[in-house]
């Protein structure tokens, strides 16, 4: 059983007293952080978990974890020399780095643990992610270009998002980018994920011109991601569809630079991207919202 303990409004005294009482039966507390990406506040991003280890861990163990922490993403991550990291990286139902939140959150403690560094590699599945901070703390990470794929259009992908009208659909590893006709359906969307999981794809982004009726919008494209294959059940938003959105959007608009926005009730995400000798560099802030411990021995 895993024994989640919040950081906030605990004693030093009792965690002295958790510590000691927990090495007796030879379980180790464990740190970890819950961080909010793209958003400036507590719960306005989407989250992911951070841990630290010192070794490659057992992926059953890890699994485990990941599905009990129930963000869209859980990063564990060791330093293997200065400003250089490995990690692994989960969904709730999935090993690997499908979404990259992640990377960001691991950033955003290691450069608050350690201000002197102002680049970091985190490295997953032999994929390295350059990542720095800026001036005003927010992070930056290069993502390596991919290619979008014309793909004919699913069966039952309108009446899966509702009903809605489908301008243009594009294939990205395994993203599918689905362009909706404006902001207010993309806001309105009632999504059946049972009929999204059949359909062979990670995940779905679904994005519309900002400006589309609306031209007062200091944002270029809205885009919310939906991935039921991966565990996830609610709208996020993610670098790795920035990245993918930031080669669709560019055709379009035109442009190198944009900014991304996450329609959401109560979700307030948002990303800039620019497009750089064709990789996608996408800077976004985060937050930390939980600190705690969790009480596993990660070595077993």
């Amino acid at each position: 059983m895993f024994v989640l303990v919040n950081h906030v409004d605990i004693s030093a005294d009792f965690c002295d007293t958790l510590v000691r009482a927990v090495t007796l039966v030879n379980v180790m507390v464990q740190q970890f952080w819950i961080v909010d990406t793209f958003s400036k506040r507590a719960f306005g991003g989407t989250p992911s978990a951070v841990f630290f280890t010192d070794e490659r861990n057992n992926d059953d163990l890890l699994q485990n974890i990941a599905m009990e922490i129930n963000t869209p993403e859980t990063i564990f991550i060791r330093s293997v020399c200065d400003g250089k990291f490995e990690a692994e990286c989960f969904t709730p139902y999935n090993s690997g780095m499908y979404f990259g939140n992640s990377v960001f959150a691991a950033a955003h403690v290691i450069f608050s643990q350690d201000p002197t560094l102002e680049k970091v590699t985190i490295t997953c599945r032999n994929i390295d992610y350059e990542v720095s901070i800026c001036d005003n703390g927010e992070i930056t990470v290069r993502f390596a270009s991919k290619q979008l794929e014309k793909v004919s259009t699913p069966v039952n992908l309108s009446s899966a998002l509702g009903g809605v009208i489908i301008v243009s659909i594009a294939k990205c590893g395994g993203e599918l980018i689905v362009e909706v006709r404006s902001p207010s359906k993309l806001a309105n969307l009632l999504v059946n994920a049972n009929v999204l999981n059949n359909m062979g794809y990670d995940s779905f982004v679904v994005t519309t011109d900002a400006h589309y009726n609306n031209g007062d919008v200091d944002y270029d494209f809205c885009a919310n991601v939906y991935a039921p294959k991966l565990g996830i059940f609610r709208n996020i938003m993610t670098p790795i569809s920035i990245a993918a959105l930031a080669k669709y959007w560019h055709v379009r608009m035109a442009k190198s630079e944009m900014v991304g926005a996450q329609i959401s009730s109560t979700k307030c995400g948002r990303a800039a991207v620019r497009i750089e000798h064709g990789d996608s560099y996408v800077t976004g802030n985060c937050a930390v919202m939980i600190r705690g411990s969790m009480l596993v021995n990660l070595r077993s």
